[in-house]
């Protein structure tokens, strides 16, 4: 199969050529299942010691290393060892929580902390298993790199897989600067498979009779960021007032095409311990208002030019990527209807990363990942790790309560006050989440769980018969 990838040399998350290859070749300790709860792959159990301090993992022992090593207890605790200490993986705070890793015979690690953490199990997820060969790393995955530079990846099928060889004898893949490119590519048959199929192009592939579009929703939602320090933002009232002003079926229909949902907190609905608040946020501009008087901000003119208004406020915008401006342009007029002046000041990605760690900005727009409990923690636990400083700090002491625990309905208690702090003390505006689609040749016979990324399954797509 050849798969085609149109990514720019400024590209959101989850698009490059390497996070394709990583994900064919190598593999986590544990998946994630759909409903966010670890599943099986190079550790077939686990269990946790009485006092919730100590896990431990029980490695498969079919597994293989691309050059025929098996994996070992030995050589797991050595790669968790690395992992948890890799720069890639700062962000994973319950990684610095370990304090030692050790086997038990041949086929268990041991993974012992102060205290307990519930975020882990989950997070051993987002740690890929490789092992440091002649100054290369080689995985455990389906695939092996047989060729590999900055523009083609050719990957063969590796026939000691565990869980089978794939179907497939080689994936091609082949980076091009646009989606526009791409998609040519895939219509004069030179490449099989569309990696990313833009919004702009989705109703013209999915009119091509010759592929077959899937599409899944992604765990990152687009949010609005308030600093809690400005004049105005710091009124919870406040807050809640631009929450009920923003439209976010709107933005689904026009920001996203449709290809979406909107958002009510910084975790997917699927999520098993999902917990939405009794009464969540609803467009109403005339509560708004009413909210927005009752704090004291009326619409007063204001000159140099500006239109007259409550208050105002800027918004920093990643520049580089029009998703992130169509939705803020989206969100700046309805927020102009209730008379709240918001002003858009797009940021190339290093200056915008700066000013967020810092805490120089009235607002932003941007996207977070919301795919598990960790990744909430990261977001909205002001501890001194997190990518931005808003001042807010109303719910970390939820976020502890909920990593110290030790059972599902304390954490699903945990969750259910989470958000609903959330909702009495908003940090934000969650927007939307969007959909993404893959586009594949019918010449393939294409497998995978529906509404979900087809690409974790490549390994059983086969040839289709004619």
């Amino acid at each position: 199969m050849r798969v085609g990838l149109g990514v720019p040399k400024k590209a959101e998350p989850g698009t490059g050529m390497n996070y394709v290859v990583e994900a064919m070749t190598t593999e986590p300790w544990v998946t994630l299942n759909a409903d966010g709860r670890p599943g099986e792959r190079l550790a077939h159990a686990w269990r946790w010691d009485a006092d919730g301090k100590v896990l431990r993992l029980k490695l498969r022992k079919d597994v293989v290393f691309h050059d025929g090593t098996p994996l070992t207890a030995r050589i797991a605790a050595t790669a968790i060892r690395d992992m948890l200490v890799a720069p890639e993986n700062a962000f994973i705070a319950s990684f610095k929580t370990v304090r030692s890793v050790d086997v038990d015979g041949d086929d268990t690690v041991i993974l012992r902390m102060p205290e307990p953490n519930s975020f882990l199990l989950e997070d051993l997820s987002y740690g890929s298993v490789t092992m440091k060969k002649d100054k290369h790393q080689i995985g455990t995955g389906p695939f092996v790199p047989a060729l590999v530079n900055d523009q083609h990846v050719e990957l063969r099928a590796f026939p000691r897989y565990y869980r089978g060889r794939p179907a497939l004898d080689e994936i091609d893949l082949k980076l091009y600067p646009t989606q526009r490119n791409a998609w040519a590519a895939l219509m004069r048959g030179d490449v099989d498979m569309l990696y990313d199929v833009s919004r702009e192009a989705l109703d013209f592939v999915e009119a091509e009779t010759t592929v077959k579009t899937y599409s899944f929703l992604r765990p990152y939602y687009n949010v609005l960021v308030f600093n809690v320090r400005h004049p105005a933002l710091k009124h919870p009232e406040v807050r809640r007032a631009l929450n009920e002003a923003v439209d976010k079926q709107a933005l689904v229909a026009d920001a996203l095409r449709g290809r979406g949902r909107p958002a009510d907190g910084p975790l997917i609905q699927e999520y098993w311990a999902y917990s939405p608040p009794a009464h969540p946020f609803v467009f109403n501009p005339e509560a708004a208002a009413a909210r927005l008087d009752g704090a004291g901000f009326k619409v007063h003119p204001v000159s140099g030019g500006r239109m007259p208004s409550r208050f105002s406020f800027d918004c920093l915008v990643f520049a580089d990527d029009p998703r992130f401006e169509r939705t803020a342009i989206l969100v700046q007029k309805q927020l102009a209807n209730v008379g709240v002046d918001m002003t858009l000041v797009p940021l190339p990605q290093l200056e915008l990363v700066g000013r967020l760690r810092k805490g120089d900005f009235d607002a932003f727009l941007f996207e977070m990942a919301g795919r598990t409990l960790n990744w909430a923690n990261f977001f909205w636990h002001s501890s001194d790790n997190g990518p931005f400083d808003s001042g807010y700090q109303s719910t970390d002491a939820v976020l502890d309560r909920i990593r110290l625990a030790r059972s599902d309905e304390e954490i699903r208690s945990g969750v259910a006050d989470f958000f609903q702090i959330l909702h009495d003390d908003p940090p934000a505006v969650f927007l939307t989440f969007g959909e993404r689609t893959r586009a594949v040749s019918r010449n393939f016979d294409v497998a995978g769980e529906t509404g979900r990324d087809i690409v974790p399954a490549a390994r059983t797509w086969r040839v289709a018969r004619q």
